[in-house]
C-alpha cells in the first residue's frame, strides 16, 4: 500500500481522468480563460515550495475557495487538490527527515498531511492565502518533527486512508436550517413551497426576467441538467417528483450568473474596491476570491450566504403560475 502523498495523487487523478480542470472557478464553461490543462499539467506548473510565484499563489487561493465554497462533494474534490499541490514540496524533506530518523517515511508523510489538515481546519476562513500556506506548512513540518522527537517509530494502526476520508469532514450536517420548519408560522409545508414559488415568479415576471427563467424550466424538464446539479428534495416534496417523473426542483440562484466581478461585490457589501483589496491582503475581507488570470471575480452564492439572501428551494410550475398571476 502506498503512503498518503500517493493516495491523494492518485485519487485525483482517478476523479479528473486525464480531463481539463479549472482551477480559477471550478467551472470551465463559466471560466474566461480559453485554456485549461490537465491535472498532471496544472500539478508540475504549480510552485509552492520556498520560491512561490504570484501565479501559483493565486491558483492556490483560487482551490482554497472552491475547497471552502463549493458543494460537499466539490469541497472533498478541491481540498484534495489543495493537499496534493503541497506534495512535491513535502516530498524530499519527508525522505530526508526518514533518512536521519531511520523511521519509515509513510509515518512521516502522514503526520505531515495530519498537520496541514489541522492547520486547515483551524483556520475556518478569513486567513490571507499565502498566511494559510505558510501555516500549513509549519504546522506539517511540525507535526513530522514532533513524531521523531517523540523517541518511538509506533504509530496509529489506521492505514492512510483514513487521513482521506476524514479530510472533506467539516461541521456540515445533513440537516439544513432551511428545512427545518416553525410549526408556529408554516402549518402546511406543501402550501409554504407554492407560496414561495409563486412569489419567486411573480416577482420575476415584474423584473422582466422571466423568460430567462422559463429557458431554465425547459432545460430542466427536458432532462439536459445533471443530477448532480439538482438540489435535494424533502419527504413532502418526493410526490410531484413522482408525477414528473423527475426532480425538477431547482435553487433560486440557477436564475443568477455565477460569479460576478471583485468590484461590484465589494460594492454590494458597502466596500470601494481599494478597501476590499485592502482587507483580501489582511484576511478580513468576508467573501472569498477566485483568481482567473489577473482578473478576480467572486461566487454570487457565498455573496447571498453573506447577505444572508435564502437560496429558496422552488418549482417551475408555482414560478410560472406566480408570473402569469401577475401577466394576467
Amino acid at each position: 500500500m502506498g503512503d498518503v502523498f500517493t493516495l491523494i495523487t492518485e485519487r485525483i487523478l482517478r476523479e479528473c481522468n486525464g480531463e481539463l480542470v479549472c482551477a480559477h472557478v471550478g467551472d470551465i464553461q463559466a471560466c474566461t480563460v480559453k485554456k485549461h490543462p490537465t491535472y498532471q499539467a496544472l500539478r508540475g506548473a504549480v510552485q509552492l515550495g520556498r520560491s512561490t510565484s504570484v501565479a501559483s499563489l493565486r491558483l492556490w487561493e483560487s482551490v482554497g475557495t472552491l475547497a471552502r465554497d463549493g458543494s460537499r462533494q466539490e469541497r472533498e474534490k478541491w481540498l484534495m487538490i489543495l493537499l496534493d499541490l503541497l506534495t512535491p514540496h513535502f516530498g524530499a524533506w519527508s525522505r530526508e527527515l526518514a533518512q536521519q530518523w531511520h523511521y519509515e517515511v509513510s509515518d512521516i508523510r502522514s503526520a505531515m498531511m495530519e498537520g496541514a489538515l489541522a492547520a486547515w481546519f483551524s483556520r475556518a476562513g478569513g486567513a490571507p492565502p499565502k498566511e494559510l500556506l505558510n501555516t500549513m506548512k509549519k504546522r506539517a513540518f511540525a507535526s513530522a518533527r514532533d513524531l521523531v522527537q517523540s523517541g518511538s517509530s509506533e504509530t496509529c494502526a489506521v492505514s492512510a486512508e483514513y487521513l482521506i476520508s476524514d479530510a472533506a469532514h467539516e461541521e456540515d450536517s445533513a440537516l439544513r436550517a432551511s428545512s427545518i420548519i416553525d410549526a408556529s408560522t408554516v402549518r402546511d409545508p406543501d402550501a409554504n413551497e407554492r407560496i414561495r414559488g409563486e412569489r419567486t415568479g411573480s416577482l420575476l415576471q415584474r423584473m422582466g426576467a422571466m423568460g430567462h427563467a422559463k429557458i431554465l424550466h425547459e432545460k430542466i424538464r427536458s432532462g439536459y441538467r445533471s443530477e448532480m446539479d439538482a438540489p435535494a428534495i424533502n419527504p413532502t416534496q418526493v410526490g410531484r417528483s413522482w408525477v414528473d417523473g423527475k426532480n425538477l426542483y431547482y435553487r433560486v440562484s440557477d436564475l443568477l450568473p455565477q460569479y460576478i466581478g471583485f468590484r461590484e461585490a465589494a460594492s454590494i457589501v458597502g466596500l470601494s474596491e481599494s478597501q476590499a483589496s485592502k482587507m483580501a491582503r489582511k484576511g478580513s475581507l468576508p467573501f472569498r476570491v477566485f483568481w482567473i488570470g489577473n482578473s478576480r471575480v467572486v461566487s454570487v452564492r457565498s455573496l447571498m450566504r453573506i447577505l444572508e439572501i435564502p437560496d429558496s428551494i422552488v418549482h417551475p410550475d408555482d414560478v410560472e403560475n406566480g408570473a402569469s398571476h401577475v401577466g394576467g
